[in-house]
């Protein structure tokens, strides 16, 4: 054997002799969890593969064993080990015609190894080639017998069972939203990673079909004569634990590979979004249509607002073709008439701002309609994606759209233009290009001169691109989104919408950041609470529920941790097993988070989970934090109700006793921020008074404080607590919800709703 080895791992490749042995992949041991990863193969095989002599143009979707040669499939002609030292090994093999070279170095204080592959065409004659790499075959952890689990990549991340999904295409937000994938034994803890170091997101797909992972890259590549290409590095990583050590290197990585744009200041802030539909109101017309808001004119958005005071509402069938043909987008994106136009819209935004809220635009990035201007003057057949055959039909063909190609150049420059144009005549905080998250279109259509059908990737980041550019120069704080996360999107937007919804926490949250999605209605508050993201509904109904509201409340001095904070490898041992934890840190103080859902299935929680109707006490050890707490607090989320929290400790671990059924607790370092509060506050009426006694509600210096209210007077502004503050609602106000904040620099301050009748 040809091997390299730390402590932590050994690779063995059969070295025998050139033409004798194998040359193969025959083992990589986990020395730390005692574990071979590759103890299910199915014979002798090679640590990549190529498919030559092609008998048909490529396609998505084609199986390249069945459309051309495995040259790779009896191993090597010949091989020879180039290089070898403990922890590097170089191996050329010569395989019909073709040199492949692999170059393995071992890290000297991990079981992380990386890998590369270069291949040369040795032969006469041109050849057209698709390369596998890594392939790996034989990959099973743990006992014999036992069941592995697995991530899988589809929008922010969820775990399933190893080998149920099959893996994707990358750049498909609904299949690989992020470059790696992560196998482990629960019972063993034995785990194996493997992240694909490609800055450049090139066409490929992860191919699994137990016991075999396969990183397939596509379309062919023609080699000429002593033409060489070198595919994107791997690395493969053998550790102790779950998918989160494989998540935070994929993280590591991912900083150094991509330079990703920071949020704006009030996207940081931002507690959720929620995207509201409008139907104009009049006679045979309910007031609540839906979910809707039905609006006589954009101005009435504040009162709309008020009635959901989360903080970024998304404004759908805001667009003429709502009003003319009732659909949501149409693609000329002109603000419609009957509730006022761009003018009304943009007097709404500004008091909406007022409130100290947000808004941003729905603009279709993908289909538009066939009644619109756009499909009038043939542009929009023009700009769609044609499919080999010349037809341009979609998914969206029956309901009368065309299909736009993201790589067409007019494309891109129309919706930079409508984006540019639109934020400039509704003052709106930002824009979510919709659909185009979720695709990778081969598009063949001549009009368009693509390079290659499959150049998705990149005419995505032209695009996105062109629109941030356009977007910037009318509003430079303006918020960016897609729908489906896609990692590398974040070197131009923020963040996208999910709509996965594991028990496990989405692995997206540990390893990318910046960017960041938000939990995508109707996710739920309990949901929510544990994904690490902003957001979570219950449903569409135009009104805050109770939950929501006190979710929006409880979480509101802690936000910098839950979405932007670090997360705990290992979440939090509750001694009742359904009950689900997490652990936040924030720079002096910790959030333990604890649910009891009514849906107790990981893999399959539906998209809105309530809280069970079983209660008990339980107990939750956070190990080693016993000598760094100073004190507790916790808010009762289904009442809303905060208070103090005895300490136990057993040896260095921290035990919290509970019964709540939605738990948030605050666990306060030594000189870590106070926490500061009020009493709730009944329902009062225009032109009437409420007063707050604002108090610490732990240890801790809390200085000077601010008391805020957008919308209604405060007086005084700033206090020391325990103090006394007015709330004066002015005569002329709207009826709602209206949310006053307690803030100061060193301090965690709390958030509730004065509902004004």
């Amino acid at each position: 054997m040809a091997a390299i080895e730390n402590r932590y791992c050994r690779i063995e490749f059969d070295a025998g002799h050139p033409r004798s042995g194998s040359g193969a992949l025959r083992r990589i041991a986990n020395r730390g969890a005692q574990d071979q990863c590759l103890k299910a193969m199915r014979g002798e095989t090679l640590p990549f593969r190529i498919y030559a002599d092609l008998t048909k143009e490529f396609e998505l979707g084609d199986d390249p064993a069945q459309t051309g040669r495995l040259v790779t499939q009896l191993g090597a002609d010949r091989f020879e080990c180039i290089s070898r030292s403990s922890r590097a090994l170089s191996v050329a093999y010569h395989i019909g015609g073709l040199e492949a070279q692999i170059r393995v170095t071992l890290a000297r204080d991990s079981g992380a190894s990386d890998w590369s592959l270069r291949v040369t065409n040795r032969g006469r004659k041109p050849r057209d080639i698709m390369v596998s790499f890594p392939y790996l075959d034989g990959v099973h952890l743990g006992a014999a017998g036992a069941q592995d689990l697995a991530t899988v990549m589809s929008q922010a991340g969820t775990i399933a069972p190893a080998w149920t999904e099959g893996g994707g295409v990358v750049g498909n937000g609904g299949q690989m939203s992020m470059q790696w994938h992560a196998i482990w034994d629960p019972a063993s803890r034995s785990a194996f990673g493997l992240i694909i170091m490609d800055p450049a997101a090139q066409p490929k797909m992860l191919v699994l079909h137990g016991p075999s992972i396969e990183v397939r890259y596509f379309p062919p590549r023609r080699l000429a004569p002593g033409e060489s290409i070198d595919l994107p590095p791997a690395r493969l990583l053998v550790y102790h634990g779950d998918w989160r050590p494989a998540a935070r290197e994929y993280r590591k990585w991912y900083g150094r590979a991509f330079k990703c744009v920071q949020p704006p200041a009030w996207f940081r802030d931002s507690d959720g979004c929620e995207g509201r539909h409008f139907k104009k109101g009049g006679p045979g017309v309910a007031a609540d249509y839906g979910g809707q808001f039905v609006l006589d004119s954009f101005e009435q958005l504040p009162a709309a607002h008020l009635r959901l005071p989360i903080d970024n509402l998304e404004y759908a069938f805001y667009s003429r073709g709502s009003m003319l043909y009732g659909v949501h987008t149409d693609g000329d994106n002109i603000v419609r008439q009957d509730l006022g136009g761009a003018a009304a819209m943009r007097k709404g935004i500004a008091a909406v701002h007022r409130l100290g809220l947000h808004a941003t635009l729905y603009i279709e990035g993908y289909i538009v309609h066939k009644e619109s201007d756009l499909a009038k003057s043939g542009k929009a057949a023009r700009w769609s994606v044609m499919h080999k055959d010349g037809s341009i039909t979609g998914g969206y063909t029956s309901q009368g759209f065309y299909h736009m190609c993201p790589g067409c150049v007019e494309w891109q420059d129309h919706l930079a233009a409508t984006v540019k144009r639109l934020l400039r005549e509704t003052g709106a905080d930002g824009i979510r290009l919709d659909s185009l998250g979720f695709y990778f279109l081969p598009c063949y259509n001549p009009a368009h001169r693509h390079q290659t059908p499959f150049g998705y990737n990149e005419w995505m980041k032209q695009l996105l691109s062109k629109v941030r550019r356009a977007a910037l120069s009318v509003n430079p704080n303006a918020l960016l989104t897609t729908e489906a996360p896609v990692d590398w999107f974040g070197q131009w937007f923020h963040g996208a919408l999910t709509q996965v919804y594991p028990r496990d926490l989405p692995p997206m949250r540990i390893a990318v950041g910046p960017y960041r999605p938000y939990v995508y209605a109707p996710g739920g508050p309990v949901w929510g609470a544990v994904s690490g993201f902003a957001g979570g509904r219950t449903c569409w109904e135009a009104d805050l529920q109770p939950l929501e509201a006190n979710w929006l409340c409880a979480r509101a001095p802690v936000h910098e941790a839950l979405v932007w904070g670090d997360v705990a490898d290992d979440d939090p041992v509750a001694s009742d097993p359904k009950i689900v934890t997490r652990r936040f840190d924030g720079r002096g103080y910790s959030v333990v988070v604890a649910v009891r859902p009514a849906c107790q299935d990981r893999f399959a929680w539906p998209q809105y989970s309530g809280l069970a109707d079983h209660r008990g006490d339980y107990t939750i050890t956070l190990p080693g934090l016993a000598a760094q707490i100073e004190d507790l607090v916790m808010c009762d989320v289904e009442t809303l109700k905060w208070s103090r929290l005895r300490p136990r400790r057993r040896g260095d671990d921290l035990l919290l006793k509970l019964q709540s059924n939605f738990a948030l607790v605050v666990v306060r370092q030594r000189e870590g921020p106070a926490v500061v509060g009020f009493d709730e506050m009944p329902p009062v009426r225009a032109g009437e008074s409420a007063k707050l006694r604002v108090a610490p509600l732990s240890g801790g210096a809390a200085g000077p404080v601010r008391v805020t209210a957008p919308g209604l007077r405060v007086a005084p502004e700033e206090i020391a607590p325990p103090a006394v503050v007015t709330i004066t609602v002015p005569a002329d106000v709207l009826p709602g919800r209206y949310a006053v904040r307690v803030k100061g620099d060193r301090i965690l301050g709390l958030k509730r709703f004065l509902v004004v009748q």
